[in-house]
């Protein structure tokens, strides 16, 4: 795949987090942009279309269901996986019928989101090739 195609967008408010999802993804040849809101996001994703956003669902300024809702209105292609201290089935379902591709809990394996972030990106560049 090729590197503009390995762009990552991080949503999360929780500075740790992004810190380490930042480094992690960096270390694995992944182009990185971090917002700490909703509003920072919208912004960043706007101006730099990521291929896969990575989305809290808990954010200081926005509802994460319906900020999902906003990035899948702006850049329908952008594949999003959902991260969430608070996982409940509810949200796991109500976040794939609203287009996530996946929806992950806090903590989690390095290796389990780096592969999850993989799938997503080829599942998009297959979508692509597709059209």
């Amino acid at each position: 795949m090729k590197t503009n195609n390995r762009h990552v967008l991080i949503i999360d408010d929780e500075r740790p987090v992004l810190m380490t999802l930042e480094a992690l993804l960096k270390r694995h040849g992944y182009e990185v942009d971090t917002a700490p809101t909703a509003t920072q996001g919208l912004k960043l994703l706007k101006s730099k279309s990521p291929t896969l956003v990575l989305l809290d669902l808990r954010l200081p300024d926005a509802d994460g269901l319906e900020m999902l809702d906003r990035i899948k209105t702006e850049l329908p292609e952008v594949q999003v996986i959902i991260l969430t201290a608070h996982d409940s089935l509810h949200n796991a379902i109500e976040s794939i019928k609203r287009g996530a591709y996946h929806f992950i809990s806090k903590p989690y394996a390095p290796e389990e989101l780096l592969s999850l972030v993989e799938k997503a990106l080829e599942t998009q560049f297959l979508l692509r090739e597709a059209e």
